[in-house]
């Protein structure tokens, strides 16, 4: 068919794999970040600056500050629900070793993309997972994390006790079933 053998096939498949693939994760990232700014700006004293809409240079994607709260938020989305995989730019991570503002925060969406969990993922596990470079003539330029669930925090520390309260933690406590009495 088409005149493609079962490898030509396969790249197709991949290729094109690939880009709904990108413009998936492109279109959850935005709203999670765009979620997120919202809920944070419900807090009137907060400042919240989405610098990302505006620049990539800065190597995190939202400014919050609250009192003595400050925080650079790299927000990474998803909406599924059992593990969590997130690609981290050389960029990002040069930028947590460097700024003790930065933090790595994770927002489940719904389907309709709106959030219903946010949690964060400890720098000192980050750096203990990324790749290391082998040799002088070759350095990784963006890596895929797989987190496990135990190591995900529930709570945003860095954004202050009242606003972290407010956002929805990553683990939510399920009902046990009552067990029936005969």
């Amino acid at each position: 068919m088409l005149g493609l053998d079962a490898n030509g096939v396969y790249e197709q498949l991949v290729t094109s794999w690939g880009k709904v693939n990108a413009a998936i994760r492109e279109r959850v990232g935005f709203a999670g970040e765009a979620e997120l700014v919202s809920m944070l700006k419900e807090s009137a004293d907060s400042r919240v600056d989405h610098v990302s809409t505006w620049s990539d240079g800065f190597g995190y994607d939202i400014a919050f500050a609250q009192g003595a709260a400050s925080a650079h938020l790299e927000v990474k989305s998803t909406t599924r629900t059992g593990r969590f995989t997130a690609y981290l730019s050389r960029h990002e991570y040069r930028v947590m070793l460097r700024d003790h503002r930065w933090v790595l925060v994770i927002v489940r969406l719904s389907a309709d993309l709106r959030i219903v969990a946010v949690g964060s993922v400890p720098r000192d596990w980050i750096a203990a997972a990324v790749p290391r470079d082998a040799g002088s003539f070759g350095s990784w330029a963006s890596c895929k994390l797989e987190v496990p669930g135990e190591v995900i925090e529930d709570r945003v520390t860095q954004l202050g006790v009242d606003v972290a309260s407010r956002l929805p933690p990553w683990r939510t406590v399920q009902p046990r079933a009552t067990a029936r009495r005969a």
